[in-house]
């Protein structure tokens, strides 16, 4: 009997909700098309494919050729398709009831379109926890496929990877089918002799050895490099040909039909994890660099194999605690999910409505960040917030929620304030500084404070390593192996914030302090109040005004001496016409006399250079001045930001001695590589004053939210 090999192929396909419509046709005319027409080209190649939601949406709208193409490979018999999260979230960090119904909603979907109930799922950034199984079998689903890093970690290597296994949770079972690292790797980075050699090597004359290729469909075409590579230097079509030319000792199944035909090996259970890379990303910055040299040491003394069982980084969760507005919006989308929930019956015939723009809002790609720009991106981050909000928008229209709330939101122990007047939604951190974490205006479902700090990353040393190397990558090598900097002298622009932006910080500087070294973070903070611990006073609840009193006995600190300052803090929404007010004193306890105190507010504009986003200072410069622009102005009596793409406007009234704009940019990885992306603008709102002791400063800044 000659040796055989049996092999299953699987594509994922995603793009994520918030992205740009430019980018969904570009992936489709360089990659998914291209894919798709390939394989519909070799009848004889079975494959299983996983489209998420909104690619999905996309294609019925733009391209519905490619649903014909489709149909015609299940009809016979040559594409299985799978399931998964709709909107393609991370199913272990969602509620099990939305979990459940997203996968219900992939599910119906594909039986509407096609006539058919997948059995699979594609498990978003393979990211496997242990309790999963149960999620699933609620949900009908019978396998999924991880990385087979995730059975070496437990101990299963080489030959014993090649079939399928069998694991459970409390009784409720799935079968789990490892996906090949290597063929990750050699498909389509290597020559096809390469992959078929190696499938040479692994046959046997059992016949029943499986292996398994599944990954995403942006490699072939999408990711930089691949389409030359991919397409029109043949690697696709020499690929599918040496399959069909080598069937015989090559036997292609999808997953529905390797169940069918072998038992599982053995149950497997496996700890928490995802593809290899990720355990990298999710560290610290320090351990991350030191994990990235420490697989570089051993892939060069070729030991990686050996030792990779016992090299584990962190897992996916870790996310939520590296990026501080990670968490806040996951937190964020959570709480609208239970009010959702919670409001069915009152919600009546807009619960479906709310529920997917709650769905939508649990598209997992703006949460995290790695070799993808993810959380980085702000028009992602904005996808996320804009749907939290139109559910919220729903909620508050239809099944409306108190208008005052105290309550721990992002799970750190202490509980944040929630005022809400129907139109705007303020949430409070009295213990980080006493911000507004949050102002989102319902009208337009925006959150002003999309912001991002500038994190220190592991990666970043990467930058002068690559600046100062000689090596070349290879242009069509995977993204994984790829380091390219997209801009000269990227390194000198690595600065790192001690605090998330956001917004009614306050700081105290030395009197001499300028822009320049604020915005390096490089000048001297003489306050503990920034991202210290404000009391909460007092509360007020009127018809059309809301406020809360804060208040921090706190002190300028110089010289190893603390002065003692106590600020006082009121935060008012008031309507109508949706006026937000702070209002400042300040108290003197201690013989320091000259004061300058900046009020520090960051606004998410999402482009730097968009000329429909702009501010105006009317009485400082006639000129309206774009996001990205970095400008000092003297006695400032208020000032506009007009954003005509997302149609509102914001007007501050205040007194200041000054103001400062600035734009806070970060340095973050990509799949094309290392680039600046423009984050938010700053605007610090400043005050000198010279008070003794016992003596109060006070003043008071105004910001009207109108939609245009």
């Amino acid at each position: 009997m000659s040796e055989r090999i049996n092999l299953a192929l699987g594509f994922h396909i995603h793009q994520p909700v918030g992205n740009f419509e430019s980018v969904f046709e570009y992936a489709t005319r360089v990659a998914y098309n291209p894919l798709i027409n390939a394989l519909n080209k070799h009848p004889k190649i079975p494959f299983a494919i996983h489209i998420s939601g909104p690619v999905w949406e996309y294609f019925e709208d733009k391209h519905p050729d490619i649903f014909e193409s489709i149909a015609a490979m299940i009809q016979r018999g040559q594409c299985e398709l799978m399931s998964g999260g709709f909107y393609e979230p991370i199913l272990s960090v969602i509620p099990p009831q939305d979990a459940k119904g997203q996968l219900e909603m992939m599910s119906d979907y594909i039986y509407e379109k096609f006539g058919v109930i997948p059995t699979g799922i594609w498990l978003a950034e393979r990211i496997w926890e242990p309790h999963l199984p149960t999620i699933l079998k609620q949900a009908d689903i019978k396998y999924l496929a991880v990385d087979d890093y995730h059975l070496k970690s437990v101990g299963i290597e080489n030959e014993a990877l090649l079939g399928y296994f069998i694991s459970e949770n409390v009784g409720d079972e799935i079968n789990i089918f490892p996906i090949s690292e290597l063929l990750r790797y050699t498909i389509p980075f290597a020559e096809v002799d390469k992959t078929i050699d190696y499938l040479r090597s692994i046959a046997d004359q059992s016949g029943n050895r499986l292996i398994v290729f599944a990954d995403d469909g942006e490699k072939f075409g999408l990711w930089p490099g691949t389409e030359n590579w991919v397409w029109k230097q043949g690697w696709m079509e020499k690929f599918l040909s040496a399959l069909e030319n080598n069937q015989s000792w090559i036997n292609m199944m999808t997953f529905s039909e390797v169940q069918n035909i072998l038992p599982p090996l053995k149950r497997i259970y496996m700890p928490t994890g995802s593809y290899f890379e990720m355990s990298e990303w999710t560290l610290p910055p320090k351990l991350s660099y030191q994990f990235h040299k420490f697989v570089q040491h051993l892939e060069e003394t070729d030991e990686i194999e050996k030792f990779k069982p016992f090299v584990k980084g962190g897992f996916w969760r870790n996310f939520l605690t590296k990026y501080h507005e990670s968490n806040w919006m996951h937190k964020r989308m959570l709480w609208i999910s239970r009010q959702i929930h919670s409001r069915k019956r009152r919600l009546n015939t807009h619960y479906k409505d709310a529920l997917t723009a709650l769905y939508r809002a649990q598209c997992n790609c703006a949460y995290w960040h790695g070799v993808f720009g993810g959380l980085y991106l702000p028009h992602l981050r904005e996808g996320i917030w804009n749907n939290i909000l139109t559910a919220e928008k729903i909620i508050e229209t239809h099944a409306p929620t108190r208008k005052y709330l105290s309550q721990d939101i992002d799970k750190d122990g202490n509980d944040e304030i929630r005022l809400n007047n129907n139109d705007v939604i303020v949430w409070i951190s009295p213990t980080r500084g006493g911000c507004i974490e949050e102002i989102s205006f319902l009208p337009t479902n925006t959150n002003l404070i999309n912001t991002l700090a500038r994190y220190e990353e592991g990666y970043h040393k990467l930058i002068w390593e690559a600046q100062h190397s000689e090596e070349q990558s290879d242009e069509h090598s995977s993204i994984h192996n790829r380091v390219i900097v997209k801009e000269a002298g990227l390194e000198n622009k690595l600065q790192y914030d001690w605090y998330p932006r956001r917004f009614a910080q306050d700081h105290f500087m030395l009197s001499f302090t300028g822009i320049e070294e604020f915005a390096r973070q490089e000048y001297y903070e003489l306050g503990d109040f920034v991202n210290q611990k404000y009391e909460f006073i007092d509360k007020h609840i009127v018809k059309n005004e809301l406020d809360i009193t804060l208040q921090r006995n706190g002190g300028l600190w110089f010289e190893g001496k603390k002065f003692p300052v106590v600020i006082t803090k009121q935060i008012k929404l008031a309507g109508p016409g949706n006026h937000i007010f702070i209002h400042y004193e300040i108290e003197n306890r201690s013989d320091w006399r000259d004061f300058l105190f900046g009020v520090e507010t960051n606004f998410s504009l999402l482009s730097r250079d968009d000329p429909k986003r702009h501010f105006e200072f009317p009485h400082e410069s006639l000129n309206r001045i774009h996001p990205g622009a970095r400008k000092s102005f003297l006695a400032v009596d208020g000032y506009e930001l007009i954003d005509e793409g997302r149609k509102l406007r914001l007007s501050c009234r205040c007194q200041c001695d000054g103001v400062w704009l600035l734009p806070v940019e970060t340095v973050s990885n990509s799949e094309s590589g290392f680039e600046r992306v423009y984050q938010q603008t700053c605007v610090v709102h400043l005050f000198r004053f010279n008070i003794g002791a016992g003596e109060k400063f006070k003043t008071e800044i105004m910001w009207k939210l109108e939609h245009l």
